[in-house]
């Protein structure tokens, strides 16, 4: 693997825009290819964006685009005694009694969780407000993933409000790519808010990364840092690109349109929160059923970025950390294109005194961090500025997120299944090592 990692190539002059104009080479994968030759594999199949048929499962087919496998393709198997049951952070349930008057004109919060991306922290704050806030929505416990059609799986949500008070849904889970969420159609997003938390991708494998004592020889075999380059070891929460592979459903390489898949649904969320406006987030959520009070939900914004603990790999040989930099490019990208959705809809809904976006793109931020690398004007001359003027530049192809959409909005009433905390099938498969 050591052989594989090292092929490293930076090239502060590659343009990696995925604008509408630059669809034809986004398909062909030919610069893309040829620049982050350690992360992005060719993906020589066409793009199919017509709807598939409904049928009786979602299945895999010759015909399908292969960034829309899913392995396992069949429904899980269903318990016979499959019903509701109460979390066990939800100790008010029993006594809650929907109010048609009151709770109607209330929203119902859906989050996608994906680990280590402060999901905890923003459930920890919601639940002081809501009758129920699960911390992670398990399917074997029917709280949701009951339904691949999003019109069935959407009132399955807004029924779980009525009967128990669940008015804060948390997936957390890599969602299969034919999944709908968030959900497309006006009818099944109705009285729904669709959120998730995008971090740094570098910081995110450095908390994996923290899990393990990483300066103990015997441990650094174990590391996520070293285990997830190794043949047989990964699973779905490695640290491998984690967050593109969860907004995607990439089980193996991962390729262009899979970046587009995850730019498409990020499209879709009511509001993005990138981590490093998280604390302005709160402008926009805590209005939404009129929350006051509580250290979340006051007026102060701190403006102090969140501390994370001592870095584990101050002295790692940066060799290594230059080739995890570029093997994270895909969520890298992703990352950056999160951060200027975030920052445009803060704006869009008031949040005043935003802090300036920063221009330099994420994955170089990190070179520089670690390599005494100094990013300079005459660098941004040649890379193209993340800010919210050259967002058509990072933005999906309209023509594959219409496509997508189809997809997601064509899908039949079968139950999914999924890999994650609480699924009814928790999934065997493992990650490739060639998952480059």
């Amino acid at each position: 693997w050591r052989g594989q990692l090292f092929v490293v190539t930076v090239s502060l002059k590659c343009e990696r825009g995925h604008n509408n104009t630059e669809a034809t080479r986004i398909r062909n994968n030919k610069s893309e290819s040829a620049a982050l030759p350690v992360i992005i594999a060719s993906n020589a199949a066409n793009i199919d964006h017509s709807a598939t048929s409904t049928s009786a499962a979602v299945e895999n087919t010759v015909d399908e685009p292969s960034y829309l496998q899913w392995d396992p393709s069949t429904p899980p198997n269903i318990p016979d005694d499959w019903k509701f049951t109460r979390p066990r952070f939800c100790k008010n349930t029993a006594n809650f009694r929907y109010d048609n008057a009151t709770h109607s004109n209330q929203t119902i919060i859906v989050y996608h969780h994906m680990q280590h991306n402060a999901g905890t922290r923003l459930w920890s704050s919601a639940r002081k407000f809501v009758p129920c806030a699960l911390r992670s929505c398990w399917q074997k416990y029917k709280h949701c993933m009951v339904s691949y059609d999003e019109k069935v799986e959407a009132n399955h949500l807004r029924n779980n409000f009525k009967k128990y008070g669940v008015q804060y849904h948390s997936y957390e889970l890599m969602l299969p790519p034919r999944f709908s969420l968030p959900f497309v159609s006006e009818e099944a997003r109705r009285g729904l808010f669709f959120t998730t938390i995008v971090r740094d991708p570098f910081k995110r494998l450095l908390t994996s990364v923290r899990r393990h004592n990483y300066t103990e020889i015997a441990d650094k075999e174990e590391s996520p840092f070293w285990i997830d380059l190794q043949t047989g070891n990964q699973g779905p929460y490695a640290g491998d690109n984690l967050n593109a592979r969860w907004l995607s459903g990439a089980q193996e390489r991962l390729s262009n349109d899979h970046v587009n898949i995850a730019k498409c649904r990020l499209q879709l969320f009511d509001l993005v929160i990138a981590d490093k406006l998280y604390e302005y987030a709160k402008k926009v959520i805590c209005p939404l059923n009129n929350w006051k009070g509580d250290q979340y939900c006051n007026d102060k914004i701190k403006r102090r970025e969140h501390q994370s603990k001592p870095d584990p790999l101050n002295e790692t040989d940066p060799v290594l950390i230059g080739a995890w930099i570029e093997r994270l490019r895909p969520s890298f990208e992703i990352y950056d294109y999160a951060r200027i959705l975030s920052w445009k809809q803060m704006e869009e809904r008031g949040v005043q005194d935003l802090p300036v976006l920063s221009e330099v793109p994420s994955y170089m931020e990190t070179f520089a961090r670690y390599t005494n690398l100094e990013v300079t004007d005459s660098h941004l001359k040649k890379i193209r500025r993340v800010s919210v003027k050259n967002e058509g530049y990072f933005q999906p192809p309209v023509e594959f997120c219409d496509g997508m959409k189809r997809y997601w909005t064509s899908n039949p009433d079968v139950v999914p299944n999924v890999i994650g905390i609480g699924t009814i099938s928790r999934g065997d498969f493992v990650l490739h090592s060639d998952n480059t």
